[in-house]
């Protein structure tokens, strides 16, 4: 089993040695290349993924044309479409690869095996969900704020993202165009 997820699973569950050793029967890896479809908005989402390696981004893609990020996951980060994979309709999302990437893929099936035969990863992936809504929440709160304010939070939780990702995709997770970014990005580091 790969360190990355054993070391997420040690934040907030313990696992003996014989129970670690089972994970790997529940698991698949695979490796995205940069712009790989890993969920094509209309398929319905049958698995959970841990980014080992890499980032990937979640959107949707409004009739204009212009894509709306709603989240990105690097390193040590899940990503998914949860209303799809368990109510069995369709994605309104895309989940695709910024750069070259690799995930632990995990099926509803096995997840629902998982916690039968692991009863303490049921205590995980409560945790892991209750931080994703409220994830949600705050991001909600985010976007109705102004531009500015925005970008500001923006750098102070999650500088290093520019590092790694094209403005452009910060300007979609930010609600805004290129443009606008780059106006107050100058207005702001002016300050």
């Amino acid at each position: 089993m790969h360190p990355l997820l054993l070391q997420n699973f040690s934040r907030h569950i313990s696992l003996s040695d014989d129970e670690t050793a089972l994970l790997p029967a529940y698991f698949r890896h695979r490796k995205l290349r940069r712009k790989e479809l890993l969920l094509e908005e209309g398929e319905v989402c049958r698995s959970e993924y841990f980014v080992i390696k890499g980032c990937l981004r979640q959107y949707e893609t409004a009739e204009d044309g212009r894509e709306h990020v709603i989240q990105f996951a690097f390193e040590d980060w899940w990503i998914s479409d949860p209303y799809s994979m368990h109510t069995g309709t369709p994605s309104i999302y895309h989940i695709d690869a910024l750069e070259d990437s690799e995930v632990l893929q995990l099926d509803l099936e096995s997840q629902q095996q998982l916690f039968t035969d692991l009863p303490q990863m049921n205590v995980y992936w409560r945790i892991v969900m209750q931080q994703a809504f409220i994830a949600l929440q705050r991001r909600v709160l985010f976007l109705q704020k102004p531009l500015e304010e925005r970008y500001q939070e923006f750098l102070r939780t999650y500088a290093w993202f520019e590092q790694r990702i094209p403005q452009h995709q910060i300007a979609a997770y930010l609600g805004t165009s290129r443009e606008s970014l780059s106006r107050v990005r100058n207005t702001v580091l002016k300050k």
